[in-house]
């Protein structure tokens, strides 16, 4: 691959911002995963329980991504630095969305399965 072919450093620092804005906005996910885990009985759930720490870990999410990214671009390969810094994060998010899907299909609407 020439010079040319290969993304700027700049694309590279700038989607590290907004990767690491993303890490940022998804740590307020934190609370209602705390909060999850308050009510009675909540942690008899496994699901629930998985949810909530796969919800809460945006930030985790955020953080693989920028190593993974960083890593790759020492490496010399800006390409596929980016589209790992990029990757990670769409990928968690798709996940919790399908997840949440998922739990609100299975449970009629509610996001408790318990009856």
């Amino acid at each position: 691959m020439s010079d040319t072919a290969k993304p700027a450093l700049i694309w590279l620092i700038l989607a590290s911002v907004a990767v690491a804005g993303f890490g940022v906005v998804t740590a307020g996910l934190w609370i209602p995963a705390i909060m999850m885990f308050d009510a009675p009985g909540s942690t008899e759930q496994p699901a629930l329980v998985a949810f909530a720490v796969y919800s809460a870990s945006g930030p985790v999410a955020s953080a693989i991504a920028l190593l993974a990214g960083w890593w790759r671009a020492a490496l010399g390969r800006r390409f596929s630095a980016l589209k790992w810094m990029v990757a990670i994060p769409i990928v968690w998010l798709v996940g919790l969305l399908g997840w949440f899907a998922a739990i609100s299909a299975l449970c009629g609407g509610q996001f408790d399965c318990r009856v």
